[in-house]
């Protein structure tokens, strides 16, 4: 009897140290995964100035080009006829 419930003692402490050890690997993803959302964050609010910076750029270039080159009109020859 006495062996018995050493050997149940000792599987109930292997249990408790493995759980304790899944715990603490949670703990490490659970922060893991947070530093990740925090970086794709940051990742998509550069990605979002970066896109914004280059619209304005465009928007000067369409300009720029419409006002050294004129500004087509849709006009046709036989429109005066």
């Amino acid at each position: 009897m006495q062996r018995e419930n050493e050997l149940i003692l000792q599987y109930l402490r292997n249990i408790t140290s493995k759980v304790s050890t899944l715990f603490e690997k949670m703990e490490f993803l659970e922060k893991t995964v947070l530093q990740l959302g925090q970086a794709c964050g940051m990742a998509f609010n550069q990605t979002k100035e970066v896109v914004n910076k280059l619209a304005v750029g465009m928007e000067e270039t369409r300009e720029d080009l419409a006002e050294f080159g004129g500004i087509i009109e849709a006009d046709s020859f036989f429109n005066g006829c």
